[in-house]
C-alpha cells in the first residue's frame, strides 16, 4: 500500500495532539509522586502489613521499627497466616471487605500506608490449628527517621526531574526515541507514590481506577525503554531491530494483560504467579535494552560513539540499582538471602541512583557532541563520597540531639522543619563548594593524560619563543594539540592583509577548504574574538561549503591575541579520536597555549620589524655621506 506524505496541517495537528498527550502524562505522574513530600512533615498511617499477591502475610513490622509497635502485630498476626481473598473480594467497592482488601493489596501489593483513621476487618483462612477468624487492624502513624525524610526529599525532586528532563526531550524533539524514553521516565522514576494511593484509600473506586492506569503505564514504559534503545541515536531502529520494533506493540500488551492478572487478587485469585512473572520480566528486558545499545555502538561514528557511552553508563549504574530496589520494596528476597531488610533509607538511595539516567540520556539526546564519560561518571563518584561524608554526621547528630530531647522531655526538642529548612540547605551549598573544589583538585591530581598533555603544550608554548617565522608558530599550534590530546583536527586563521587567512598544516582539513574567514558566514567562530575565550561549536552548527567533514568538524573556537588585544588569529580544534568533546580542563590548556602562540606571532613580527631596522641602518650607513647629508 502507497504511503503519502502528510500534509504540512496535518502533521502541525499531529504535533499538537502529541504534546497535549505528553502534558497530560507529566501531570499524571507528577501528581503520583509529588504528595510523597507530605510524609516529611505529616507521617501518614500504616497497618503495619506486608502481604504477598497471593495473601500471605510475609511481615507485620515495616515500616515500624519494632512488631510491638505494629498493628498487624498487636492484632496477633504472624508470617504465614493466609487471609481469605475470596471473602474478602472486592466485587462491590463500598463493601468492609474491599476497603480492606484495597488498604493490603492495593497499589500491587508491598508495604502500605493509608490516609484512613478507619481500622479495616481481615478474614483470616484457617490453618495452624486456628480456625478461620477475623483480625480488626487500626491505623497507626508511622513517623519516618530523619535520614528517610532526607532521602525521601531527594528521591522526590530527582524522581520530578526525571519526568521534567523526558518531557522536555519529546516536547523538542518528538519522535520514537523520545517518546520511548518518556513513556518509561513517567513510570520507571525514584519517585515514591504511597501517599498517592494512601489518598486514594478515602474512595475505594479511585484505587482501582489507579490501579488500571498503573498497568497501562507499566506496558507502555517496558515497551518505551525497548524503543529507546532500538532508535538512539538516529531515530530510527537499524537494520537488525526492525521486526524487534514490530513486536514492541505486542510486548506492550503482554505487560498490560501480566499486570491486570496480577491484580486479580482483589477479586478473590491467587496472582502470586503472574506476579513474579511480571516483576522478574524487568530483568531480561533491561538485560535486552542494553545488548541492543551495546551491539548498535559498533556501528556507529566516533562522536556518535561517544554519545551511546554515555546511554550505557546511565543504565548500566540506573536499572541494576532500580531493581535492586525494588527486590527489597517488593519482595522478602534480601532477608532470604542476606539475613537482613534493607531500611528505607537505604531502598531509597538505591531508587535515587536510577536517577543517573535521567541525566545521563537527556544529555546524550539533546547534546550531538559530549565529553568523555569518564568525567561525569569520576564527578559523580566524588559527589557520592562527600556526601557519605557530610550526611552521616548531620543525622548522628540529628539523632543524637533527638535522644537527649526524650531524655530531657522535648525541652531540647528541635522541630522537623528546622532541620529540613536550615540544616539541610547550609549542607547542600558547603557540599556544592567541597564538590567544586574537591573535582578539580582530585582530576588534577589523579588525572595523567592531563598532565602529559600539559607538559607537553607547556614546552611547545616555550619553543614558540625561540622561533624565527610565523610559519613555524603555525605548525606548533596545529600539530602539538593535535598530538597531545588526541585531536582529530586543527588549523589556524591568522590575520594577513586586513584577512582572516588559513595559514600552515591543517590535520584533518581537506585541501580544497576555505581559506579565508568572512563575518557573513563564519559570525559563530569571529565570535570569540569578541569574548577573547574559547567558544564552543555546536555539532552541526557551522555550515559552509569546504568544512571537514562530520567526523572531523570543528568543534572548539580559540582567539590568538596579541600584548595590545589585537586580533592575530583564530585557532580551531576538532574533537578527540574518540569522538568525546574537549572538556573544560582541555579548553584552558587550549587557551593557554594560544596565549603563548600570541607571544610567539609577536616576537617573530618583532624579530621581522627589527631585522627590517637594521637592514635601514646598515643602508644608510653605507651610503656616501654626501647622500646622506643630501637625504
Amino acid at each position: 500500500m502507497r504511503r503519502h506524505p502528510q500534509k504540512p496541517g496535518a502533521r502541525a495537528v499531529m504535533r499538537s495532539a502529541s504534546r497535549l498527550l505528553a502534558v497530560l502524562l507529566t501531570i499524571w505522574s507528577l501528581a503520583t509522586i509529588l504528595p510523597d513530600l507530605s510524609r516529611i512533615v505529616t507521617p501518614l498511617g500504616s497497618y503495619g502489613l506486608s502481604v504477598d499477591n497471593d495473601g500471605t502475610i510475609i511481615g507485620v513490622q515495616d515500616p515500624f521499627i519494632r512488631a510491638a509497635a505494629s498493628p498487624a502485630g498487636q492484632a496477633g498476626l504472624a508470617p504465614g497466616m493466609q487471609l481469605d481473598l475470596t471473602a474478602m473480594r472486592c466485587t462491590r467497592p463500598g463493601s468492609e471487605g474491599c476497603r480492606a482488601i484495597l488498604a493490603v493489596l492495593g497499589d500491587f501489593g508491598g508495604v502500605e500506608y493509608t490516609a484512613s483513621t478507619r481500622p479495616i476487618t481481615l478474614t483470616l483462612r484457617p490453618g495452624d490449628g486456628l480456625p478461620a477468624r477475623q483480625a480488626v487492624l487500626h491505623p497507626a502513624p508511622a513517623p519516618l527517621p530523619f535520614a528517610a525524610k532526607l532521602v525521601l526529599l531527594l528521591d522526590t525532586v530527582v524522581g520530578a526531574a526525571f519526568v521534567f528532563v523526558a518531557f522536555r526531550l519529546v516536547w523538542e524533539r518528538p519522535g520514537g526515541m523520545t517518546w520511548g524514553f518518556f513513556l518509561y521516565a513517567i513510570w520507571f522514576n525514584p519517585g515514591q507514590n504511597y501517599t498517592y494511593y494512601a489518598l486514594l484509600q478515602l474512595w475505594p473506586p479511585g484505587v482501582l481506577v489507579a490501579q488500571t492506569l498503573d498497568s497501562l503505564a507499566q506496558g507502555a514504559a517496558y515497551a518505551g525503554l525497548v524503543a529507546f534503545a532500538l532508535c538512539f541515536p538516529e531515530e530510527a531502529p537499524g537494520p537488525g531491530g526492525v521486526w524487534i520494533g514490530r513486536l514492541l506493540p505486542v510486548l506492550a500488551l503482554a505487560m498490560v494483560a501480566l499486570a491486570f492478572a496480577a491484580s486479580a487478587n482483589l477479586f478473590g485469585f491467587e496472582t502470586r504467579i503472574p506476579a513474579q512473572i511480571q516483576f522478574f520480566t524487568i530483568i531480561p528486558l533491561d538485560i535486552l535494552a542494553i545488548a541492543l545499545l551495546a551491539a548498535r555502538r559498533r556501528h556507529l561514528a566516533p562522536q556518535d560513539e561517544a554519545r551511546m557511552r554515555w546511554v550505557l553508563a546511565g543504565y548500566l549504574i540506573g536499572l541494576p540499582a532500580f531493581l535492586a530496589a525494588e527486590l527489597c520494596q517488593s519482595t522478602n528476597l534480601p532477608e532470604r538471602l542476606l539475613g537482613f531488610t534493607p531500611s528505607l533509607a537505604e531502598i531509597g538511595l538505591l531508587c535515587l541512583l536510577q536517577g543517573v539516567i535521567a541525566y545521563f540520556v537527556g544529555t546524550a539526546v539533546r547534546r550531538r557532541r559530549v565529553v568523555a564519560v569518564s568525567i561525569p561518571l569520576r564527578r559523580g563518584a566524588i559527589l557520592a563520597c562527600l556526601s557519605f561524608v557530610l550526611g552521616v554526621p548531620i543525622v548522628y547528630l540529628h539523632d543524637t540531639v533527638s535522644s537527649i530531647g526524650d531524655h530531657m522531655h522535648e525541652t531540647l526538642h528541635l522541630p522537623a522543619w528546622l532541620w529540613l529548612a536550615v540544616v539541610s540547605p547550609i549542607a547542600l551549598i558547603v557540599l556544592t563548594h567541597l564538590h567544586h573544589h574537591s573535582v578539580t583538585v582530585l582530576e588534577r591530581a589523579f588525572n595523567r593524560r592531563y598532565h602529559k598533555a600539559h607538559a607537553q603544550l607547556t614546552e611547545a608554548g616555550q619553543s614558540m619563543l625561540t622561533v624565527r617565522g610565523f610559519d613555524e608558530v603555525d605548525r606548533l599550534v596545529t600539530e602539538h594539540p593535535t598530538a597531545s590530546l588526541r585531536l582529530v583536527s586543527a588549523a589556524i586563521f591568522r590575520q594577513q592583509d586586513g584577512q582572516f587567512r588559513r595559514s600552515g598544516a591543517a590535520p584533518g582539513w581537506p585541501e580544497q577548504g576555505p581559506s579565508t574567514l568572512d563575518p557573513s558566514t563564519d559570525g559563530a567562530v569571529l565570535r570569540c574574538l569578541e569574548t577573547g575565550e574559547p567558544v564552543a561549536l555546536p555539532r552541526g552548527g557551522w555550515h559552509r561549503p569546504g568544512l571537514p567533514s562530520d567526523d572531523f568538524a570543528p568543534c572548539l573556537a580559540v582567539p590568538i591575541r596579541g600584548g595590545v588585544a589585537e586580533s592575530l588569529g583564530v585557532a580551531l580544534f576538532g574533537p578527540h579520536v574518540t569522538g568525546s568533546d574537549i572538556n573544560r580542563d582541555e579548553r584552558r590548556l587550549l587557551a593557554e597555549f594560544a596565549d603563548r602562540a600570541a607571544l610567539g606571532y609577536d616576537r617573530v613580527e618583532v624579530e621581522i620589524l627589527r631585522r627590517a631596522l637594521d637592514s635601514l641602518r646598515r643602508e644608510l650607513r653605507d651610503r656616501p655621506e654626501s647622500e646622506r647629508i643630501s637625504g
